[in-house]
């Protein structure tokens, strides 16, 4: 459980979106680069991005006194603007300049990885492990 923990914190959902590899043409890096490369310029991909980041770690440090629906809605919008960032930012690109990404395996394992990683963070939302103390205490209760 602590494994899974770990795979649906959303530090290492965020990490995995900023560390996605881009293969382009003559220049590759990590997506992290693009993000910054079009926020000035106002680009959607950019902007989807940075706001979905914002969003899921504002999310995180609010109290615990929010309701969970509240903070499940935020966590699957959120979960939303990464994956749509990067469908959009290979949807736009019409000269295909950075469809290399698919072409190589490093590129295609971190999408990969960056995939599987939301499944768990979405699935890490909507999941409520019991604690082990609660049990015991319901236990101790009825005797």
């Amino acid at each position: 459980m602590r494994v899974f923990k770990i795979l649906s914190h959303p530090y290492t959902f965020i990490f995995s979106f900023l560390f996605i590899l881009i293969s382009g043409e003559h220049l590759g890096g990590f997506y992290i680069l693009y993000i910054f490369l079009g926020l000035p310029h106002g680009v959607v991909h950019s902007l989807l991005g940075f706001f979905g980041m914002v969003l899921l770690v504002s999310n995180y440090h609010l109290p615990r006194t929010t309701k969970g629906f509240v903070k499940q809605c935020l966590n699957v919008i959120g979960a939303g603007f990464l994956f749509a960032s990067i469908y959009l930012f290979f949807k736009n690109d019409k000269e295909h300049y950075n469809w290399g990404t698919f072409e190589e395996g490093v590129p295609v394992f971190t999408l990969v990885l960056f995939g599987l990683l939301g499944l768990c963070f979405l699935i890490g939302t909507f999941l409520k492990p019991r604690s082990s103390t609660g049990m015991i205490q319901n236990v101790l209760s009825k005797v």
